[in-house]
């Protein structure tokens, strides 16, 4: 992220209005651990690293049935643990290293794959967005089989990464049923994925008109419309998700983006403060803009603060020299 100007601090205000590249699904849900079951088959790596993990129903509500986690590795082969009432699991004495988590919740829903990558920081926070199976997904009724089957595989080449091929099979499916409300949703997330923002909108739009409830599309289009700087807009999208996505970092943290855009400063630290609590250190991207509200208090040591946290989370971050030259300059002055 780049910032037009000589001096660091001047800079500052405008970080505030300038949005990451943060993606909405990536960031995470912190969770506490209270009420998880772990397997008694479970054994540690040796390390001194760990796995938190949050999961969400689209519905709201976790499913009856317990909902099993295993946890594999190529050094250490596989341990399983179940989610506690409250939604969390957690995985410790792990080494640094590549992991792969499948979730399994039951016959209504599709088993999640995710992959976490651990280095440096003692903890990765992890959310897991648990998807309903199309026979079990509401949303899907009367969506014609054929558009379905569109569907299932360009969510597979999403997965994949492969963003053109999952963008021609989602087209596909909406060419034979353009009211296809998850169709809109997931294309829209992969335009945003490729830096096509008002295209994304489009989509969002498409699928929030459809599925006006459906709290997913609103987290994702709000997040857009944050980033169009359409804040007031975004604001009700988000507020809305969160009635059901009251866990989810990302929406606190882009809610938290979207009141600093109204000059709503008050409110947009608590949001921010929400998203440290539930995303930890996944939430670099919250305390930078911490460091903007602060420095705008004349806080400027609980800016410099804020700042070097951001930095120590996201070392590699493209402003981090501006930044660090910004701190030096607020501990000057504190």
């Amino acid at each position: 992220m780049s910032v037009r100007t000589s001096n660091p601090l001047s800079a500052l205000p405008r970080l505030l209005f300038l949005l990451s590249a943060l993606f909405v699904l990536q960031a995470g849900a912190r969770a506490q651990g209270i009420g998880a079951h772990r397997g008694e088959t479970s054994a540690g790596t040796g390390g001194d690293r760990s796995i938190q993990g949050h999961v969400i129903s689209p519905t709201g509500r976790l499913p009856e049935t317990r909902i099993r986690v295993t946890l594999s590795s190529s050094n250490s082969g596989s341990r399983s643990t179940t989610v506690g009432e409250d939604g969390t699991f957690i995985f410790n004495n792990l080494e640094t290293g590549p992991y792969e988590l499948s979730i399994d919740a039951g016959n209504e829903y599709e088993v999640a794959r995710e992959s976490v990558y651990i280095s440096i920081q003692p903890t990765v926070n992890l959310p897991v967005y648990l998807r309903l199976k199309p026979e079990s997904n509401p949303a899907l009724a009367g969506v014609p089989k054929s558009a379905i089957d569109l569907y299932v595989k360009g969510e597979e080449a999403a997965r994949k990464g492969d963003n053109d091929k999952a963008a021609s099979l989602f087209g596909q499916a909406l060419a034979q049923h353009p009211q296809f409300a998850l169709a809109h949703n997931e294309l829209g997330l992969v335009y945003m994925r490729t830096g096509k923002l008002d295209k994304a909108l489009e989509e969002y739009k498409a699928a929030s008109q459809a599925l006006p409830d459906d709290p997913f599309v609103q987290l994702n289009y709000g997040t857009a419309l944050t980033q169009k700087k359409e804040f007031a807009e975004a604001e009700k999208q988000l507020r809305a998700a969160l009635k059901r996505l009251d866990k989810s970092a990302a929406a606190h943290l882009y809610l938290g983006i979207t009141l600093i855009g109204q000059r709503q400063n008050d409110a947009a630290e608590t949001e921010l403060q929400q998203a440290i609590k539930l995303g930890g250190d996944q939430m670099g991207q919250a305390h930078r803009y911490l460091g903007g509200l602060y420095w705008g208090r004349k806080e400027y040591k609980r800016a410099a603060e804020e700042l070097e946290t951001y930095l120590k989370l996201t070392p590699k971050a493209p402003d981090a020299e501006k930044v660090k030259e910004t701190i030096k300059q607020l501990k000057g002055m504190s």
